[in-house]
């Protein structure tokens, strides 16, 4: 038993040889490694720019390693390290690198990835003569859907990966001994975020809205200059609320600070088109800390069903340049809704001449007779075509409209545009020659269903229309019953007994009399 305990010893430890000496020839074989940089899941490295610098060559000797600084760094080392640093040595310089990240502190790393890069950037702006570049480097464009990509050849070493054109600088230090080497790396470029105020998820023609953009105080360590610009457009159903100098009044809070001066510049070129130029203030805020922008559009005659209000954030995106990117768009759509009728006989043909009045509703969603909605044509001489009147006190308004005999854009002769959604009631005050006047208001419902989507139903179905057309028809004659049918007989009947009723009751008295 004895012998076979060292027999089986002996084994093991000629098979630890073994294992030991495969990892060192393959030390010894391989100098060269892939380093694999990923991004989080759901971002990509659109506008974003990767530089790798190797600070240490690794040495191997036998089965052992180490560290030797590339000197090509150490005067930006000497800067980010600080006047306590003395050792500079290559072990001294690894382990202070190794102390000031201290891997078990993330913002250590980040402080020392910001600190390298401002100090890199600063060097180069100093010593345009001997710049030094990165050991590689890659640019994605606007439009780069890559999540991942490899940089491969890269010599054995300890190296900082920097990515820069994102909210803050984003950065690790890795080692690549071996083959393969991976880097996860965090992309969440600067953005905003713009919402209307709760009173406008629809909205009708004349109304006021209030737009709101919010967004984040960006790290722009390693930046001299950095832009924060937003740009604002909007469609032909808006106009921006402007002061007498025709800048768009906008309201700026940063953190607790009010930015009483900043106002919203309106391109020459186009009206619709404005600029919040907020790079001077972000310089002096804290990072991280809450943007937000509003001002007011108003909705005009031109608004339909898609008007939208979108806004892009320019913003710094390569340190040491001029580079920008550009977010996607924020979009809010304020909707405004069209009401069209079909007025028709029974034998489904067009009838002009049908006079309507169109209510709003009371909370209760009862016809409000005291509120009757002006409207405007749309155009001079544009019968049968309306839409809500901006100003609803105004002298040239019409609370009266007018259906015609053709087809109006379509299986309809009454269309009235920019409302919001909500219950009205359309009240026929004079129906065409001929024709008789509807006894009853109709009740319309317009809701909203999606940004671009609404359905309407007329009284109290629940059931949409499908092709979102009101059909009101007018019949013609006399409102009662036939001579001879069975209506005129059970009218005889009703008037037979009212009298015979009377008669009964006259007689009654009579003898009460007697």
């Amino acid at each position: 038993m004895k012998r076979m305990k060292k027999i089986m010893a002996l084994m093991l430890a000629v098979i630890m040889m073994m294992a030991m000496s495969v990892t060192a020839f393959a030390a010894e074989g391989a100098t060269k490694g892939t380093l694999t940089v990923n991004v989080k899941d759901g971002q990509t490295l659109a506008n974003q720019t990767v530089n790798i610098y190797k600070l240490f060559d690794m040495t191997v000797s036998g089965t052992n390693y180490g560290y030797k600084v590339n000197s090509m760094y150490t005067p930006i080392l000497d800067q980010v390290l600080g006047v306590g640093f003395t050792d500079k040595t290559d072990q001294g310089y690894y382990d202070a690198v190794q102390k000031a990240t201290d891997t078990a502190n993330g913002t250590n790393t980040q402080k020392f990835a910001n600190d390298f890069t401002k100090e890199l950037l600063k060097y180069n702006t100093e010593h345009s003569d001997q710049m030094i570049e990165a050991t590689s480097t890659k640019s994605f464009g606007k439009d780069a859907t890559d999540k991942t990509f490899n940089v491969t050849g890269l010599d054995f070493g300890y190296y900082l990966v920097c990515q820069t054109g994102t909210k803050e600088i984003q950065s690790s230090l890795v080692p690549v001994v071996g083959e393969t080497a991976t880097v996860n790396l965090k992309t969440q470029a600067p953005d905003i975020t713009k919402t209307a105020d709760n009173d406008a998820t629809t909205v009708h023609v004349g109304q006021t809205v209030t737009y709101t953009i919010t967004g984040q105080v960006p790290d722009m360590t390693g930046y001299s200059n950095y832009v924060y610009k937003i740009h604002d457009t909007l469609t032909n159903g808006l106009d921006f609320v402007t002061n007498e100098a025709g800048s768009v009044v906008v309201t700026v809070k940063i953190g607790e600070t009010n930015c009483n001066d900043v106002v919203g510049a309106i391109s020459k070129d186009n009206a619709r088109n404005m600029t919040i130029d907020l790079s001077e203030k972000v310089k002096t805020a804290a990072t991280g800390a809450k943007i937000e922008v509003t001002y007011q559009a108003k909705v005009n005659k031109n608004a339909v069903v898609e008007t939208k209000n979108s806004a892009t954030l320019e913003y710094s995106n390569k340190p040491g340049t001029d580079a920008t990117g550009t977010t996607k768009p924020s979009e809010v759509v304020t909707p405004t809704y069209p009401l069209d009728v079909k007025k028709t006989d029974t034998k489904d043909n067009m009838l002009a001449g049908a006079h309507f009045k169109l209510y709003a509703s009371t909370t209760d969603g009862n016809i409000d007779k005291n509120t009757v909605i002006k409207v405007t044509k749309d155009v001079e001489n544009s019968d049968g075509k309306y839409t809500y009147a901006a100003d609803q006190s105004a002298a040239d308004t019409i609370d009266e409209m007018v259906t015609v005999a053709s087809e109006i854009d379509g299986n309809y002769n009454l269309h009235i545009n920019g409302l919001a959604a909500g219950i009205y009631y359309l009240e026929e005050t004079q129906a065409p020659d001929g024709y008789n006047k509807l006894s009853a208001p109709v009740k319309v419902t317009i809701k909203k269903t999606s940004d671009t989507e609404w359905t309407i139903t007329k009284d109290n179905n629940e059931t949409p229309e499908n092709d979102k057309i009101i059909d009101i028809q007018n019949s013609t004659g006399s409102l009662l019953p036939s001579t001879g049918g069975r209506g005129a007989i059970a009218f005889s009947v009703i008037a037979a007994l009212l009298v015979f009723g009377v008669a009964v009751s006259f007689i009654r008295d009579k003898r009460k009399e007697a």
